[in-house]
């Protein structure tokens, strides 16, 4: 920033974790000391902008604003370190339905210009499509046209959905993910407005990263996501995000320059207690009124699809907390079957006869390999491990968090052709060591290259058909969840599997596939459990191997 006096300041405090347990969604919000007073500045414009909206449309911000704006503001702005530059370069907020989250990062994107801190400052409004990247443009301009003595410092070329600020040679404009270009692409502040709709394109996920990692030639530069929950599914850039935000907040992860607000009621509290919903709705009494909200989930209640949509967009209920449309198992379930002390070694151990899945597809694809034991007390254990090519990680990395499965151990990342084929080959091999194994499971798909890595364990190879035809495999492993007699090792790797997996019922036949097929989401453990489960079921039908090879 021109013109600030070179000063020293005390050191950033560090946000997470937590000084204390929250009560509420505001404790979430760090308290922070403000030093160069830049928080406290952005506040005083931010407060005086006008509402444009609702039942307080005329008033000013400050005359109707909850805790939460005045505090996220202040963090955002005045949360420096020991040379007066703000910290914080990408802020995540996951926040409920109607409570002026839109409205509120308009205001930030006027506050930006107003401060007129950077010259020629670029400030972008991204979003999946024209529509959602207008409103909190369209937003900027209501406020303009409220303010009659504000409107004089601006231009409004609508035109070109443009606001210009001829003080500082800055300007805002809205951005479409498929009208946008990644040449040039240097924003000083992005908000991107629903992460869950433009993180699931290919090119809005290419936008999301160009920013986090493209504007190095701005002094400050931020990215401010803010989003609901998905309705049906949590994946791309912002399941990949949501991620990160729960690593850091949880101390799992150290990054100073990323700041997550995440309303969400706790798991602990019972989420259809409108008691709780405070939670996720930070803006209750406000621009939220509790009465409706209430008769919102009561006119829900007769279909499952609108109570989804309620759950998720009121509740601010992550998809991976229910079922969801057409999801094969909700997560909460396969979580209660988890066991993080299973590990390859203790399933050879305590198992008395063991069978191999493996899915083995294209080099974007993940390969995977699942070892399923019965004990002598009849009881199923599942561990389960996966690679994946140079070529697959460079091109899914930006949407899918395979940095984090490889630094559980749970992903290997291999050059070449062939690293899958040879892990599998090699957990097998160790498996068949111990003379328990009873069945390797292939898939249609790769089935000759996989026969031909394993034909000289003298073990039965079943050739499992897929789609449909994995009805038996599907319901055992419902049943044995259910009743309490299966365990996994707990893979974060395997549960992404899970989450992405979708059902599709013909009559009594059920298949499993992931969500679309071209989707950055991958299910392949998942096919290799399936697959395990299909060859311990029908082991003593063994194939030709020879014939699979020719």
């Amino acid at each position: 920033m021109a013109g600030r006096p070179m000063t020293s300041y005390p050191s950033p405090a560090v946000l997470y974790p937590l000084p204390a347990a929250p009560s509420c969604a505001l404790d979430m919000l760090p308290i922070v000391a403000d030093p160069t007073g830049r928080g406290a500045r952005a506040w005083e414009i931010l407060k005086r902008l006008p509402i444009t909206e609702g039942e307080h449309a005329g008033k000013r911000i400050v005359d109707n604003a909850p805790e939460w704006m005045r505090r996220l503001t202040i963090l955002i702005f005045g949360h420096t370190d020991e040379a007066g530059r703000r910290v914080l370069r990408e802020v995540f907020c996951s926040i409920g339905k109607k409570s002026a989250k839109t409205a509120f990062a308009a205001a930030v994107a006027m506050t930006w210009l107003l401060l007129e801190e950077e010259q020629r400052a670029d400030v972008v409004l991204l979003a999946e499509n024209r529509a959602q990247a207008r409103i909190a443009f369209d937003g900027m301009v209501a406020m303009l046209r409220a303010d009659p003595v504000l409107a004089l410092r601006f231009e409004i070329v609508d035109h070109r959905h443009t606001l210009r600020y001829p003080r500082s040679s800055s300007r805002a404009r809205a951005i479409p993910a498929d009208l946008a270009s990644l040449v040039g692409f240097n924003p000083s502040l992005a908000i991107v407005d629903e992460l869950h709709l433009l993180g699931r394109t290919p090119k809005g996920a290419k936008l999301v990263n160009q920013v986090r990692t493209g504007n190095v030639a701005r002094a400050e530069p931020l990215l401010f996501s803010i989003s609901i929950a998905p309705t049906e599914r949590s994946e791309g850039i912002f399941q990949s995000t949501m991620q990160k935000a729960r690593r850091v907040i949880a101390g799992e992860e150290i990054d100073p320059r990323f700041f997550a607000w995440v309303c969400e009621i706790p798991e602990h509290l019972d989420a259809d207690d409108p008691a709780n919903w405070h939670w996720s709705n930070p803006s209750l009494g406000y621009t939220v009124a509790l009465d409706r909200l209430i008769a919102s989930r009561d006119s829900a209640r007769s279909d499952p699809d609108a109570l989804r949509d309620f759950r998720s967009q009121n509740l601010n209920i992550q998809p991976d907390a229910s079922a969801g449309l057409g999801r094969w198992i909700p997560l909460a379930t396969w979580d209660e079957a988890a066991d993080d002390t299973l590990t390859l070694d203790a399933l050879l151990a305590d198992a008395t006869r063991i069978a191999i899945g493996t899915d083995a597809g294209g080099l974007d694809d993940l390969g995977a390999v699942t070892v399923l034991g019965e004990t002598a007390d009849g009881r199923f254990l599942v561990w389960s491990t996966q690679w994946i090519s140079r070529q697959g990680y460079n091109k899914r990395k930006s949407v899918n968090d395979y940095d984090s499965y490889i630094a559980a151990g749970e992903l290997t990342l291999f050059e070449g052709g062939g690293g899958d084929i040879d892990g599998i080959a090699a957990t097998t091999a160790a498996v068949a060591s111990t003379g328990k194994l009873i069945a390797i499971g292939i898939d249609s798909y790769g089935a000759a290259e996989m026969a031909e890595a394993v034909k000289g364990f003298s073990v039965e190879v079943v050739a499992v058909p897929q789609s449909w035809k994995l009805t038996p495999a599907i319901t055992w492993i419902e049943r044995r969840i259910a009743d309490g007699f299966l365990s996994h090792s707990g893979s974060s790797l395997l549960r992404w599997n899970v989450g992405n997996a979708v059902v599709e019922r013909r009559g009594n036949a059920v298949s499993i596939s992931k969500a679309t097929v071209v989707g950055a989401g991958k299910i392949d453990g998942l096919a290799a459990t399936l697959t395990a489960v299909a060859a311990f079921l029908d082991a003593g039908r063994p194939v030709d191997i020879a014939a699979m090879i020719a």
